[in-house]
């Protein structure tokens, strides 16, 4: 009876949409005369709930998409609501039982407290989707256990507890018993672009963001397309009351969080929102990795630092990556945008178009240029290079905050001729004897191989392996030397620990299997991205990597910690990996739900 409708011709080819890339459509809703679908699709299933995987369609204002996801989806954003508290948890490194609560609790704590004066810092595209997920499943169950206040840790708190926990801020000054080393930062994300003719003429763009699934995300994760209203942001914004998280009354917004939100929505004064695809989970109104109709995606790197401003926390991490792609017309633009949004914890954003256009963004709060060097332990400052050989040798512009690492940036080689000394200073103020290998800083060169301990923690200039115009590659670590003083921090620099060998290790060996793919076949397609970027997947080479991930109910299959994605920035289409390595790939292919 909708057929010959407006509304019901768009339903007909979303329906098709859909049916395309295997999904059904099983739930369809109507507010305020926009549109939400539930779809599933039968021949990909989650291994131990045994339920096919599902993908969403809104459209709206921000706070119409928010209400017809919270009512579609309440039942997996109820089980979202423990999510930070548990992933909170995997942050620490203790074997102590009492210090291991201390920690916990601490993190929660400040998480919470925090996230409160960071709801002030959101731009109205944020707060509104977010207020109405809370109404749409109130709408759909009246005792729904989600509340305003865990939907606002689930979005803000993983920046909040990143920047304490990078910085020591907070809990140097109230547990004199928490040590650096008390901490277990669970980052193991991976990304690469690959365009021209290494890519046969495509783009792709290669994302593993490994975080913990907390017993939750491995469930929910879904595919989510947004169809915003086309007016421009700078329409709703301006508003000088923020809303009480517990109550829901108006409450005067602090001075700096008043600014900082103002910063935001000049930033996105005048952009229009693009249609675009979002990989998270139901409540989360960040994203993971996520590409729009341009082609344009964007994807996410934990990256410790001590560049972090826990009482400015303003717009970083997943929700960085939402509005980048919603507001970006391509890579460029989308990294003009980052710059100018205001930021207050360190990542690397990884930013790639159609174009072949492609960037590793080395970011951390958005503060004037400093004396890089006084971020150094005091030990090594007078080993690294001073601030008049860095101006000398400035091979990227520091905007804000963030330096950009573009697909054809030259690194600055004067910088290793460095690494001699701190090597040398490391293995004599430790007693150890790391050695720089043969090939350390060549093009397919490794600094650590498996099990081994090389580096001389983050006291070094990491290379740049790739050496081409149209591959780029990232793991945690900055590239850009003077981004790298920020990782040299005392207590940055115990926080990483050990790690810091896998951390160069996984940049290294992607690089290599890249570069051995395209002496061998002479181009890199789809199938090969979706290799290379699962190049730590159980079924792949190094098979016991995630040896010690959760397993399914019965104990026979290996969870996926976070999820593997794959953009086609040509078709404008991603093939992502989550639930569990035995669980088949699932596709969107962007195109074919808008005119």
């Amino acid at each position: 009876m909708f057929r010959n409708t407006a509304w019901g011709k768009r339903l007909i080819r979303l329906s098709q949409a859909f049916g395309k890339d295997g999904f059904e459509v099983v739930r369809i809703i109507r507010y305020n005369g926009k549109l939400g679908i539930t779809a599933q699709i039968p021949a990909v299933c989650n291994y131990d709930t045994g339920e096919p995987k599902k993908a969403y369609y809104v459209e709206g204002s921000p706070y119409e998409m928010g209400y017809l996801m919270g009512n579609m989806a309440e039942k997996e954003i109820s089980r979202m609501m423990d999510y930070t508290d548990k992933v909170a948890f995997s942050f620490i490194g203790s074997k102590v039982l009492e210090k291991m609560k201390l920690i916990q609790g601490a993190l929660i704590k400040i998480a919470y407290d925090l996230s409160k004066k960071t709801w002030n810092q959101l731009p109205a595209a944020i707060t509104d989707e977010i207020r109405g997920i809370y109404d749409g499943c109130k709408s759909r169950n009246p005792g729904t256990r989600v509340n305003m206040e865990r939907l606002i840790v689930l979005n803000t708190g993983i920046d909040i507890i990143c920047s304490m926990v990078y910085t020591g801020k907070f809990f140097k000054r109230i547990f004199d018993k928490i040590d650096p080393e008390d901490f277990d930062i669970p980052m193991m994300c991976n990304a690469f672009t690959v365009s021209g003719k290494s890519a046969g003429g495509g783009c792709y763009f290669g994302r593993d963001f490994t975080f913990p699934s907390a017993g939750v995300f491995q469930d929910t994760a879904a595919m989510i397309i947004y169809c915003p209203d086309d007016p421009e942001t700078g329409k709703n914004a301006g508003t000088d009351t923020g809303t009480d998280i517990k109550t829901g009354t108006n409450i005067k917004t602090d001075a700096d969080g008043d600014n900082i939100r103002k910063l935001t929505e000049k930033a996105l004064s005048g952009r229009r929102s693009i249609p675009f695809i979002n990989i998270a989970a139901p409540g989360m109104v960040g994203s993971i990795a996520a590409m729009n109709l341009n082609g344009t995606a964007f994807g996410v790197n934990m990256s410790p630092a001590a560049n972090c401003d826990p009482g400015k926390i303003g717009i970083n991490s997943l929700l960085m990556t939402r509005l980048c792609v919603q507001y970006g017309r391509n890579a460029e633009d989308a990294a003009q945008l980052m710059e100018e949004l205001p930021r207050g914890v360190s990542w690397l954003y990884i930013i790639a178009d159609g174009s072949g256009r492609s960037c590793i963004a080395e970011t951390g709060a958005s503060w004037p240029e400093p004396d890089f060097v006084q971020y150094a332990d005091e030990e090594y400052r007078n080993l690294l290079p001073d601030i008049e050989f860095i101006k000398s040798h400035a091979s990227a512009p520091y905007k804000n905050g963030v330096m950009f690492r573009w697909n054809d940036y030259i690194y600055p080689l004067e910088y290793l001729e460095w690494n001699y000394q701190l090597w040398d200073h490391y293995n004599q103020k430790n007693r150890t004897q790391k050695k720089i290998r043969q090939d350390a800083f060549e093009q397919a060169g490794y600094i650590s191989l498996p099990g081994e301990q090389n580096c001389p923690s983050t006291f070094y200039f990491a290379p740049q392996r790739e050496n081409s115009d149209e591959i780029l590659v990232a793991s945690n670590h900055c590239i850009i030397p003077e981004m790298r003083y920020f990782a040299m921090h005392r207590w940055t620099q115990r926080v990483i620990g050990k790690k810091v060998n896998d951390i160069q290790w996984r940049y290294d060996e992607l690089n290599r299997q890249i570069h051995d793919t395209l002496a061998e076949k002479g181009s890199i397609d789809l199938d090969d991205a979706k290799r290379l970027i699962s190049f730590l997947a159980p079924y792949g080479k190094y098979k016991n990597y995630h040896a010690d991930n959760p397993r399914s109910g019965d104990g026979k299959e290996i969870r996926i910690e976070g999820c593997v994605s794959v953009f086609d920035l040509k078709n404008r289409a991603v093939e992502s990996h989550y639930g569990y390595y035995c669980d088949k790939w699932v596709r969107i292919t962007l195109p074919g739900y808008f005119k």
